[in-house]
C-alpha cells in the first residue's frame, strides 16, 4: 500500500504542477507499461523469452479502434473485448510456439510480430496501411470525452495499479509459485503432476491481454494508428525495460519503462537507427546487471547512503 500511496502522490503532483509535457510523459510511461508488465509475467517469472510482444499491443490498438466503431461500443468496452480477442490469438499463439525453448521460441515470436506488422502494412482496407487509421474516437467516461493529458492520465494509470496489483498477487500465489519454478526447469515442475504446457499458455494469454488494453488504451488517446510503433524495435524497447527493472520485479517494470521514455526522448534525432542504441543498452544491462539496473546502481547507493548514515549518528 505505500507504494501505491507514493505513486498515487506523484501522479497527483504531476496533475497539479501542470506541466502538459511531464503528464503527456506520464500517460505515455503507463501506456507502456502495460505491455511491459505483461512481457514481465511471461519472460521474468515463467522463463519464456518472446521478441513478438508489439503484435499484441498493435492487435490491441487496432482492434480496440475498429470494433468500436463497427460495434458502436464505448471506448472502454471496445478496449476490454479487444483484449479478450487477443487474449484468446496469444493463448492460440503459446498453443504453438511452446513446442519451442530457448533461441527457437525467441525466434518463432519474431517471426509472429513481424507477420502481424506486415499485415497492418499491407491491410489497406482494413488497417488504412502506411496511411494509417484516423478518426479514433477519445476515451470518455459517462459521455463525457476526455481529451486533455490531465483527463486521461487517471484512467490510465488506474488500469495500470489495478493491472500491478493482479500481477503481484498473482506471484504471491501457489499459481505464481509454479510459474517461477517453470522458470527455473520445467521438467521438474512436470514431474510434480503440474500441466506446464497449459500454463506457459495461460501466462501468455494473460500477457497478450494486458498488451492489447494498453495499445486499445493508445489508439484512443492518439486518435490515429500506423504501422510504425508496432514494430520488431517496439519489442527490443519493452524487453530492455523489463531488463532495467530486473526481469522478475513487478513493481521495477515502472522504473524501467520510465527510464527507457526518458532515454527514447533523447534519442529522438537517431531516428529509425534509435533501435541500435536500444539494442546496446540491452546488452549492457543483461550483463553487468542482471537483476536490473535499479538493483544494480540504485540500491547499491542507497545501502551506501544508510551506512553512512549510521557512521554519523554514532
Amino acid at each position: 500500500m505505500l507504494r501505491i500511496s507514493l505513486l498515487t502522490t506523484a501522479l497527483a503532483a504531476c496533475v497539479l504542477a501542470g506541466g502538459d509535457y511531464a503528464m503527456s510523459l506520464a500517460v505515455v510511461i503507463g501506456l507502456q507499461a502495460l505491455p511491459a508488465l505483461g512481457l514481465t509475467l511471461l519472460t521474468g517469472y515463467t522463463g519464456q523469452i518472446s521478441l513478438g510482444h508489439a503484435a499484441f499491443y498493435g492487435l490491441g490498438a487496432y482492434g480496440a479502434a475498429l470494433i468500436g466503431s463497427a460495434l458502436g461500443l464505448p471506448p472502454i468496452l471496445g478496449v476490454l473485448l479487444a483484449a479478450v480477442l487477443v487474449g484468446g490469438i496469444a493463448w492460440a499463439m503459446g498453443w504453438l510456439v511452446f513446442r519451442l525453448k530457448g533461441h527457437h521460441l525467441a525466434m518463432a515470436t519474431l517471426a509472429f510480430g513481424i507477420i502481424v506488422q506486415i499485415a497492418f502494412v499491407e491491410m489497406h482496407g482494413l488497417t488504412g496501411g502506411p496511411n494509417g487509421l484516423s478518426g479514433i474516437a477519445p476515451l470518455s467516461i459517462f459521455g463525457k470525452d476526455l481529451i486533455t493529458d490531465a483527463q486521461v492520465l487517471p484512467v490510465v494509470w488506474t488500469a495500470l495499479i489495478l493491472a500491478l496489483l493482479f500481477a503481484q498477487n498473482l506471484i504471491s500465489s501457489p499459481a505464481g509459485l509454479v510459474m517461477r519454478a517453470i522458470a527455473e526447469g520445467d521438467k521438474v515442475v512436470g514431474s510434480l503432476g503440474n500441466d506446464v504446457a497449459a500454463v506457459k499458455r495461460k501466462v501468455m494469454m494473460l500477457s497478450g491481454f494486458l498488451c492489447a488494453v494498453g495499445g486499445g488504451l493508445y489508439a484512443h488517446y492518439v486518435g490515429y494508428l500506423s504501422p510504425g510503433p508496432f514494430d520488431v524495435g517496439f519489442s527490443v524497447r519493452l524487453l530492455l525495460m523489463v531488463a532495467l527493472g530486473g526481469f522478475a520485479n513487478i513493481w521495477g517494470v515502472l522504473f524501467g519503462v520510465a527510464f527507457v521514455t526518458l532515454v527514447g526522448e533523447a534519442l529522438k534525432p537517431l531516428g529509425a537507427f534509435d533501435v541500435i542504441a536500444y539494442g546496446v543498452l540491452l546488452v549492457v544491462s543483461v550483463i553487468f546487471f542482471p537483476q536490473g539496473l535499479l538493483a544494480g546502481v540504485v540500491d547499491p547507493i542507497a545501502a551506501q547512503a544508510r551506512r553512512l548514515r549510521k557512521v554519523v549518528t554514532r
